[in-house]
């Protein structure tokens, strides 16, 4: 297969951990800037407890990248890029909904669309302010997984977010191809696969697809190319590798991108159990990986330039 990496050395698995550690930073300075890419990622554990409150989900976070900093300074690298899951933000809305009425929307959502449609709404500006400020004080792009917004005809999106070092808003991406659960309970709009583009981490380029979206060979012939494919999922099903499979480990070898980062929501929200590993494709060989049921377990990965 052709892709820009393909006369690289093959990239450099630093670790995956589940060990707690105290906050620090662990971002990259432009004096330190050798030209690899530093990615790490967080098999974020969704659960009522989390998406609580707003300080409850901050706590969650924090402790997240606390951990994904430590490893990364163990190994003496600093981070450019931190990855989390699909809905890790769209839950949030869980914590506007009035806590009287949660059990019956746990129950059945699709019967409380409006209700989701205004706790959604309520919680826009507090997602965007959260990140923003937590890549700007951890000093590395976060990929904030994904939220849910309302668009202006008043349907819902499932949206990427990713956020520079800076704190600046620099790429959004829809969701093209919507899961059952998304179309029976909020009949989800879709994104054009077409109008994605890659986004950049230091110069490098990088393509998103979002869990569901990758099962489908479009991408293989519209995204273009780059030095990473990350896939962001939230699988409700149960797991099994033949499924992860037909995924990004289907999707490389027929692309112009030779590696490739699934990261995947663990936990329990809403009835569902999420399930499946966070992973590091080169092609489509897997160089390292999370367990499929492991919570807040972290992966940091290095590609060189």
């Amino acid at each position: 297969m052709e892709g820009p990496l393909r006369n690289f050395a093959a990239a450099l698995i630093l670790a995956s951990t589940l060990t707690a550690a105290p906050a620090g930073l662990a971002a990259r300075g432009a004096a330190e800037d050798d030209g690899r890419l530093v990615v790490g990622a967080v098999q974020f554990a969704a659960s009522q407890e989390v998406y609580r409150s707003l300080p409850s989900f901050h706590r969650a976070v924090d402790r997240a990248l606390d951990r994904v900093e430590t490893e990364a300074r163990r190994r003496g690298r600093p981070l450019d890029l931190v990855v989390f899951p699909e809905y890790t933000s769209a839950f949030l809305a869980f914590s506007r909904i009035p806590p009287e009425k949660r059990r019956a929307v746990q129950a059945n959502p699709a019967a409380h669309r409006d209700l989701i449609r205004r706790a959604v709404e309520s919680t826009r500006r507090d997602v965007r302010v959260f990140w923003s400020e937590t890549a700007r004080r951890r000093g590395y792009a976060i990929l904030a997984g994904t939220t849910l917004v309302v668009d202006g005809d008043g349907g819902f999106r499932n949206r990427a977010l990713l956020f520079s070092r800076r704190g600046e808003l620099v790429h959004r991406q829809d969701k093209a191809f919507p899961g059952a659960p998304e179309a029976a309970v909020l009949d989800l709009e879709t994104g054009d696969p077409s109008a994605v583009d890659a986004f950049h981490i230091d110069g490098r380029p990088i393509v998103l697809t979002i869990c569901r979206d990758t099962y489908h060979a479009v991408w293989e012939r519209v995204l273009p190319p780059a030095d990473l494919w990350i896939d962001i999922k939230a699988n409700e099903l149960p797991y099994t590798r033949d499924y992860y499979d037909g995924a990004l480990p289907s999707r490389l070898p027929s692309s112009p991108t030779d590696h490739g980062l699934t990261v995947s929501l663990a936990g329990e929200m809403l009835g569902y159990r999420f399930s499946g590993p966070t992973e590091f494709l080169d092609d489509s060989e897997r160089k390292s990986a999370t367990g499929p049921w492991e919570e807040n377990g972290v992966l940091v990965v290095e590609l060189p330039y």
